[in-house]
């Protein structure tokens, strides 16, 4: 079965090996353009993952603080939840109610939520763990190229004679990228990593400035 990744903002390919309802296995998609069959390892244990005994199946619910949480059925959780964003809203105002989403959501994912959040609620209460994630990238992409969004696309690095990696881990942090720029030194190009520490980056490169 074809799908993506649901870590990262990469967007891998993987195949699931699926036996009797069961997700038994994942590998990389050697047909996707993204990852070409590569992963990290995360992918790897989502089988572990989606099989966990202390995994939620079922909406938690609960009366108070004072209570633990009880499975539900989403027909009852879901009204549930609504009634009492309603009823915080009407007594304290919109933005009373913030949303704190995660990093790993598509771009469909967050139009959604921005609409239930500014569009319904009225609130512009909504962040995600992306702007502690990206805040230093943003800085300075904008500081650099003077807008916020990294300029090359993975079909340059194919065509790139020199790579200059300034502080930057990537064989650990981004290992897809660090795959097609290993597939482009073995070509010839030249590799400069720009760090006090020796990373596997800077190991593997082709000259280290500590």
């Amino acid at each position: 079965m074809h799908t993506l990744c649901p870590y990262c903002g990469t967007g891998c390919g993987l195949i699931a090996r699926v036996e009797d309802g069961r997700l038994t296995g994942i590998e990389g998609d050697p047909l996707h353009p993204v990852n070409r069959g590569r992963t990290c390892r995360k992918p790897l244990e989502l089988a572990h993952a989606v099989h966990a005994r202390d995994r939620a199946l079922a909406p938690l619910v609960r009366s108070s603080r004072e209570v633990g949480f009880r499975e539900s059925s989403w027909d009852e959780a879901m009204p549930r939840l609504a009634s009492r964003l309603r009823a915080i809203v009407d007594e304290h105002g919109a933005d009373a109610v913030a949303f704190y989403v995660s990093g790993q959501l598509l771009t469909e994912d967050y139009y959604a939520w921005n609409k239930l959040a500014k569009g319904f609620i009225g609130t512009n209460n909504l962040d995600s763990n992306s702007r502690l994630c990206m805040s230093s990238a943003v800085a300075g992409y904008k500081g650099a190229f003077g807008a916020d969004g990294p300029p090359p696309a993975y079909a340059d690095l194919a065509l790139a004679d020199t790579f200059l990696l300034l502080g930057t881990n990537t064989a650990a942090c981004h290992p897809i990228v660090w795959g097609r720029i290993r597939d482009r030194l073995r070509e010839g190009a030249f590799a400069i990593c720009a760090d006090p520490r020796l990373t596997p980056t800077a190991r593997d490169s082709d000259l280290h400035l500590p």
